[in-house]
C-alpha cells in the first residue's frame, strides 16, 4: 500500500496533506474577472521563507499521468510506498514476482523529475510472497523503519525494515512472522503512535481488524495484539482520515465492489469501543467500482477526496466528499489516464510545491504509474518567493488553486490554500470588425445581458453621445472604436472590446473646371483618382469624348460642358464620385502649323480652321513666299488642300491672314505661317 510517517499526539493530521492554519494565512478576493489583476496578501508574519504557487495543482482539474516502465527492474510489483526524507524524495516499489526484490525510485527533490531506479535486494528472501500493505514511519529518534505485508497459506507475515536515519541506506529486516498466529491473508496495514505507544492496524481479506501494540518500542518483535472486530470477507486496501479529532478508517472490498467506511471515535487504539461501519459506495450509489484493490484519501483545500484503483477494468475512481468525509461523495470514473495495466496499491498523495502526485504498481506490465495534478499555465506569473508576491491575473476562466508555505520544512512551516474562481467575459452583442466606404456612415452596437453601461472610446468622427450601446461613426480613415461594458449582475464582469472599422478608400478625381480654346480638346481626370485593375470608370454624358470608360478620356468640346465622373471598386463594391466642368471660349483663330496632304490621318491632310464657334470671315488668304495668293475663302470650314489651280504646290512656309467674328461677337484679325510638307 502506501504510506507515511505517523506519530500521534492527540490531533495531528499528517495523512491528508498538509493541515490548513488555522488563521487563513492567504488575503486576497476569491473571485476574479478574467485578465483583471489579482494582488494577494498573507497573514504570516514569522516565516523567514515564503512560496506562492498561483496556478497550483487542483484536484477537481483533469488529471495528468505518465508511466515508469519496464526496465528498471520490476516484476509484477503490487506493495508500493512514497517518502520524502530531507527535501528528497524516494518511491519504494516491491516485487512479486521473480526474486521479490525491491526496487527503490530516488526523485531527488522533484517528484516530476525521472528517477534513479536502485534494486535493493529482497531483505535477505525474506520479502513475503504475494507483498501487500507496505508503510514507511520515521521514530523518535530520527530513524526509518518500513512494514511489509504479505504470505500464502500456511505462512503469512509481517516484515519490518530498518532503514536507519536515512531511507538511501540498504535496510535490514526482521521477520515478525504471523504476529502469534493473527496473520491470515492480510491485505493493509496502518501504523501510527498514539499516546507514546506504537501500534499497526492489520486488515485481512477475512474480514478480522487486529490492532497491533509494540509500546514505546517500534522494533519490539513480540507486540501484544487484539481482535477488534470482523468487517466481512474481501477487504483489501485502507485509508485513515482524522477529522475533528475523529478517527475513520476507509476500506475497499472486492467481493462486493464497495468503498466502506469505520467509525472509530477519537483514538484508534480504543479496542473496546464500539464500530460504526458504513457501505459510503456501493449499491447505494450505483456501481462505480470494479473489482477495487486500494484507496488513498488527500485533503486540498478544506475539501476531501478519495481515488480507488480499479482492477477489473485498469481505471481510477475519484470520490469527493467536500467539507466532511462523513458526506454522501460525489463519484467520478476518471478512466485509464496514466498506462494503468493491473493496478495495486496507491501512494498517499504529496503536494510537491506546485504538484500533487501520486504513483500506483502495475502488476500486469511491470511498471509503476505517476498520477499528476500540475500547475497550470493559466496565472500570467506562476509562482513567488516574496512575502509579498507581486499582482498577476488568470488567462482563462476556471476554478484555481493558490498555494502558500512558509518556512519549508522547519518546525515552524506554515500551509494554506485558497480558490480563486475566475469569471469569463460575460456573452455580448458586438458588432464586427468592417469595411465601409469612405464617406458612409457605420452603426456599431455593444450590448448584452444585463448591461448597466456602455463607454466608446475615443470618440473620432463620433456624434455625441457616446455612453450608449448604438453610436454612428463615419470614419475618414481606418480606426479601432473601443467599447468598455459594465453589468449589473455580482459576477458580471467589466467587458472590453473594440471594432476595427477599415475605410475602403476609392477615389474619383475628375479634375479641376478648366476652360478650353474654341477648336482644342484636353484630357479628363485628376491624379488623385484610384487606379488599377479592380478599378472601373465611367463617364457622362459621353457628348465630346473619345471614351467614356477610361479614367482619363480625351474631350474636344464644342460649348460648355458638365461631366460626372464615377469610379467603382471590384473588391469592396464602394463607388466614388465626382465632376468637372469645361468651357470652351472663342478668342482666337485655332489652325495648325503644319499639314501633309498625303497623311494617313484625314484631318491632317488639309490646313484650315479649327474652331467651332467661328461664324464669319472677311476673307482667309494665303500666300507663298513670293507674294502671290493661292488661295483663298470667306468659308469658314472651307480648307486648303496644298494645291493652286489643280496643280499641288511644292513643299514651303506660305504666309496666312485672316479676318472674322465669332458668334459673341467678338472681330478677330491674325496671321501667320503654315509648312505643307509632302
Amino acid at each position: 500500500m502506501k504510506r507515511f510517517s505517523i506519530y500521534i499526539s492527540s490531533i495531528f493530521l499528517v495523512f491528508i496533506g498538509f493541515q490548513a492554519h488555522a488563521q487563513s494565512l492567504i488575503v486576497g478576493f476569491d473571485t476574479v474577472c478574467i485578465n483583471y489583476e489579482l494582488k494577494l496578501t498573507t497573514t504570516d508574519t514569522l516565516s523567514n521563507t515564503n512560496y506562492w504557487g498561483f496556478c497550483s495543482g487542483y484536484i477537481n482539474n483533469t488529471p495528468a499521468g505518465s508511466s515508469i516502465a519496464a526496465g528498471t527492474g520490476l516484476s509484477a510489483p503490487t506493495s508500493i510506498a512514497i517518502q520524502k526524507a530531507n527535501n528528497l524524495y524516494y518511491v519504494f516499489a516491491v516485487n512479486s514476482g521473480g526474486s521479490r526484490d525491491i526496487i527503490r525510485y530516488d526523485f531527488n527533490v522533484n517528484l516530476p523529475s525521472v528517477p534513479l531506479a536502485n534494486n535493493i535486494g529482497n531483505l535477505a528472501a525474506m520479502v513475503p510472497v504475494n507483498p501487500t500493505g507496505m508503510q514507511i514511519v520515521k521514530d523518535f529518534s530520527g530513524n526509518w523503519h518500513g512494514f511489509l505485508l504479505g504470505g500464502t497459506l500456511g505462512k503469512f507475515n509481517l516484515v519490518r525494515m530498518d532503514f536507519g536515519n536515512s531511507l538511501s541506506n540498504i535496510p535490514t529486516s526482521e521477520d515478525l512472522g504471523s504476529i502469534g498466529g493473527i496473520l491470515n491473508e492480510p491485505q493493509d496495514l496502518y501504523v501510527f503512535n498514539e499516546g507514546g505507544n506504537w501500534y499497526a492496524m492489520i486488515f485481512g481479506a477475512l474480514g478480522h481488524v487486529h490492532l497491533v501494540n509494540f509500546g514505546v518500542n517500534i522494533e519490539n518483535i513480540s507486540p501484544a495484539t487484539s481482535l477488534l472486530d470482523n468487517i466481512g470477507v474481501g477487504v483489501s486496501g485502507i485509508w485513515p482520515v482524522l477529522e475533528n479529532g475523529n478517527w475513520f478508517i476507509f476500506y475497499v472490498n472486492k467481493t462486493n465492489h464497495s468503498l466502506n467506511r469505520i467509525d472509530f471515535g477519537n483514538s484508534l487504539a480504543n479496542s473496546f469501543l464500539p464500530l460504526t461501519k458504513f457501505n459510503i459506495a456501493g449499491g447505494t450509489l450505483g456501481n462505480p467500482f470494479n473489482d477495487p484493490k486500494d484507496v488513498s484519501f488527500i485533503k486540498d483545500c478544506g475539501v476531501y477526496y478519495a481515488f480507488v484503483t480499479n482492477q477489473g477494468d485498469n481505471s481510477m475512481t475519484k470520490l469527493t466528499f467536500n467539507a466532511s468525509v462523513k458526506n454522501v461523495p460525489t463519484i467520478l470514473n476518471l478512466g485509464n489516464f496514466a498506462g494503468l495495466n493491473g493496478p495495486s496499491y496507491l501512494t498517499h498523495y504529496l503536494r510537491d510545491k506546485d504538484n500533487i502526485i501520486s504513483f500506483t504498481a502495475n502488476k500486469n506490465d511491470n511498471s509503476i504509474s505517476r498520477l499528476e495534478y500540475n500547475s497550470c499555465i493559466a496565472s500570467t506569473i506562476p509562482s513567488s518567493t516574496l512575502k509579498t508576491p507581486p499582482s498577476y491575473s488568470y488567462t482563462t476562466p476556471g476554478t484555481y488553486n493558490v498555494y502558500y508555505v512558509g518556512d519549508e520544512g522547519l518546525p515552524t512551516m506554515k500551509v494554506d490554500c485558497k480558490l480563486i474562481t475566475v469569471l469569463p467575459k460575460p456573452t455580448v452583442e458586438i458588432s464586427n470588425d468592417t469595411v465601409i466606404c469612405q464617406g458612409d456612415t457605420l452603426r456599431l452596437i455593444a450590448n448584452g445581458i444585463n448591461v448597466f453601461s456602455v463607454n466608446w472610446n475615443p470618440v473620432y468622427n463620433t456624434p455625441l453621445p457616446t455612453d450608449v450601446t448604438t453610436i454612428y461613426v463615419h470614419p475618414h480613415e481606418d480606426y479601432r472604436y473601443n467599447a468598455h461594458l459594465e453589468f449589473l449582475s455580482h459576477d458580471g464582469c467589466p467587458y472590453d472590446t473594440s471594432v476595427f472599422v477599415k475605410v475602403n478608400r476609392v477615389i474619383a478625381d475628375a479634375g479641376a473646371d478648366i476652360s478650353v480654346a474654341d477648336g482644342a480638346n484636353t484630357v479628363l481626370g485628376g491624379p488623385k483618382t484610384s487606379y488599377g485593375a479592380e478599378f472601373k470608370y465611367k463617364w457622362r454624358p459621353p457628348l465630346y469624348l473619345d471614351d467614356t470608360l477610361s479614367a482619363n478620356p480625351t474631350c474636344t468640346p464644342l460649348d460648355v460642358q458638365a461631366y460626372y465622373f464615377e469610379v467603382f471598386s471590384d473588391s469592396s463594391r464602394c463607388v466614388a464620385t465626382d465632376t468637372v466642368w469645361v468651357r470652351t471660349e472663342c478668342s482666337d483663330f485655332n489652325l495648325p502649323n503644319v499639314f501633309n496632304p498625303s497623311s494617313d490621318i484625314p484631318v491632317n491632310r488639309n490646313f484650315g480652321l479649327l474652331n467651332f464657334n467661328v461664324i464669319k470671315l472677311e476673307h482667309f488668304k494665303i500666300f507663298n513666299r513670293w507674294g502671290g495668293l493661292v488661295f483663298e475663302t470667306t468659308d469658314p470650314k472651307k480648307r486648303w488642300d496644298g494645291t493652286f489651280n489643280n496643280l499641288e504646290l511644292p513643299s514651303d512656309n506660305y504666309v496666312w491672314i485672316l479676318d472674322g467674328y465669332c458668334v459673341n461677337g467678338k472681330r478677330i484679325r491674325k496671321q501667320g505661317t503654315v509648312l505643307l510638307v509632302k
